[in-house]
């Protein structure tokens, strides 16, 4: 029985992908509606990808299969959805993020900061927080947390050694100043020599087991606050989170007359105050939780210990060793700079952008994707060094002939298309389509019918709660995954309840990367349950907690300037134009 058990576990990625479609099949053939045979799609997929059966990115490929079958949608329409302007912006975010990553300009800045603040334990958080935080903004997550842990226990790692060395070297200096007290009797010296040393060899062991226990809770901590600022700062940013990216690709496909309400700016404005809400907050509680909260030692200026000084001294060697900024590296933080720039002058909402001045009279023709992919463009042409001397430009062949080769340009495409993680663009792919076909075949108005009677409960209990079940359902499972099912159903309920659609799109696209208590919610969580030797319950503790105060302050953030940014309490006339089926969308397929 139990060879049977497990055999059943071994293959059960094979059951789970054939059976479940078959135990699905009953509902679009008892309900023939375009509602029941869209319905089928989204509990399939939703279920391939929470079991990941198959890849997430073959899941989503599941629409241009299936709707088209069933009478959804057209095969070309549904190919549509797999390049929009949100997939693009993706695109050219990551293309950034590679320069970055392959230049090392990430590295230089996580060892400044660390120079920067020194390395007392309250300011090392803070500083590795901060650092994650803005590194995920701009990079993948799994890329800013798998960069900053090796950093983060080198750090703790020098610190403990040169702390338990200080320590042994003041109480090895008290034991010579007894000594030399005792020596004034001889018989008590006999004594002292032969009853100590036992003694003290087993302090000191004790000592060892109690400085290590310290410092294996410091690094719990700093690991900790390592991911969860990873996810915490990937909300800040437009192309920092798949979520925001869905949520955007979202408005445009279910208002289309939106007028660009979710661009980089407007998203920047609202999100980046609440991350940073939500890193003080967070590290408030993981410095009560794992260093211990005392004003009086938190904030005192006291003096630099020795050992802190010598770790300090490592960290700056290792500062040193990355040399001077060359070439390369200056064009990639001008265009990086360029990048955000450009981003935040074309519409930023408070006067009149360049886009508009320029391009944009008519109608919206520059997007922030028309930025990303001009930003990018100049990492395939601008070279990546710049020779002073035409003779250092090249060498001489057997002839005696100069052999002129150019340099190298800041990117190539051999490295791109080995970095870029294309699965991102089919999961954008499969989210959008989704959403089309429950659009189109009236699921998601539906569904926002059957949920109008919560329009009973107050607003700001109703997004509270919608928060909460979103970040727990992010627990064990993708966050594209949720924000692609849930974000249309959303809508629709806000236009069914009488509210305005970004009010319950913004909190639960934030909550929807909220993932704090398990390893398995993201892939930060997971490099750092793993690299610090986690158990569960190490990660539930703070986790839940982290989760709650998350959703506090994104509430707080909505209620607050989120509501003066997106003017909330008033429904704009877009949100009531959405792409509802018609008739015609779904008559051939209603008896």
């Amino acid at each position: 029985m139990g060879n049977f058990v497990r055999q059943l576990w071994a293959y059960r990625n094979f059951l789970v992908a054939f059976l479940t479609p078959l135990l699905l099949l009953p509902l679009p053939l008892t309900v023939n509606t375009s509602e029941a045979k869209c319905g089928f799609v989204v509990i399939l997929m939703a279920l391939y990808w929470c079991t990941e059966c198959v890849p997430l990115a073959v899941t989503s490929l599941l629409p241009l299969i299936l709707f088209p079958m069933m009478g959804i949608m057209k095969s070309e329409q549904v190919c549509l959805q797999y390049t929009g302007d949100a997939h693009i912006l993706g695109t050219g975010g990551l293309i950034v993020a590679i320069a970055v990553e392959y230049w090392n300009l990430h590295k230089r800045l996580a060892l400044s900061i660390v120079v920067l603040l020194g390395v007392k334990p309250m300011l090392l958080m803070v500083g590795f927080m901060s650092i994650t935080a803005f590194l995920s903004m701009w990079i993948s997550t799994v890329a800013s947390t798998a960069l900053m842990l090796p950093i983060v226990h080198s750090v703790l790692e020098h610190l403990r050694e040169s702390e338990f060395e200080a320590e042994e070297h003041e109480l090895q200096k008290k034991r010579d100043s007894q000594a030399l007290h005792i020596t004034e009797t001889k018989h008590s010296t006999e004594d002292t020599v032969e009853e100590q040393n036992p003694e003290g060899c087993f302090s000191t062991e004790q000592r060892r087991l109690k400085h290590n226990q310290k410092y294996q809770t410091l690094s719990k901590g700093m690991s900790l606050c390592v991911c969860y600022s990873a996810s915490i700062g990937g909300t800040a940013t437009l192309t920092g989170s798949i979520s925001n990216l869905i949520l955007k690709g979202q408005m445009e496909k279910l208002f289309p007359g939106n007028g660009d309400v979710i661009n980089y700016t407007s998203w920047f404005i609202f999100s980046f105050p609440n991350m940073v809400l939500m890193l003080a907050v967070s590290w408030l509680w993981l410095q009560f939780m794992y260093i211990g909260f005392n004003v009086k030692k938190t904030f005192s200026c006291r003096k630099v210990s020795p050992s802190e000084r010598k770790v300090y001294a490592v960290m700056k060697s290792e500062y040193r060793k990355l040399g001077r900024m060359n070439f390369a590296e200056c064009c990639v933080l001008v265009l990086f700079l360029l990048l955000v720039l450009l981003w935040f002058t074309r519409e930023p909402g408070f006067s009149t952008g360049w886009a508009s001045l320029l391009f944009n009279q008519e109608k919206i023709f520059v997007t922030d994707t028309t930025v990303s992919i001009f930003v990018c463009l100049l990492f395939f042409i601008i070279p990546s060094k710049i020779e002073c001397s035409c003779w250092r430009s090249g060498s001489l062949d057997i002839s005696g002939r100069r052999k002129w080769k150019a340099p190298p340009t800041l990117l190539h495409w051999e490295l791109v298309q080995r970095k870029l993680p294309w699965n991102i663009m089919l999961l954008l792919g499969g989210a959008f389509a989704l959403a089309r076909g429950c659009e189109v075949s009236g699921l998601s108005l539906w569904l926002g019918k059957t949920l109008e009677s919560l329009k009973n409960i107050p607003p700001v209990a109703l997004s509270f709660l919608l928060c909460f079940v979103i970040a727990m359902l992010t627990e064990i499972c993708n966050n594209a995954v949720i924000s692609t099912v849930l974000l249309p159903v959303l809508a629709s309920m806000a236009s069914a309840v009488g509210l305005h659609p970004l009010y319950i799109l913004l909190p639960t696209t934030i909550s929807a990367s909220l993932a704090f208590m398990l390893p398995v919610a993201t892939p930060p969580n997971a490099i750092t349950f793993s690299y610090a030797n986690l158990k569960i319950i190490e990660m539930v503790k703070p986790g839940f907690v982290l989760n709650l105060l998350g959703i506090l302050c994104t509430n707080l953030a909505v209620h607050t300037w989120g509501t003066a940014i997106f003017n909330l309490k008033e429904i704009p006339p877009w949100a009531n134009v959405t792409t509802t089926p018609t008739h015609s969308m779904f008559s051939a397929t209603t008896p």
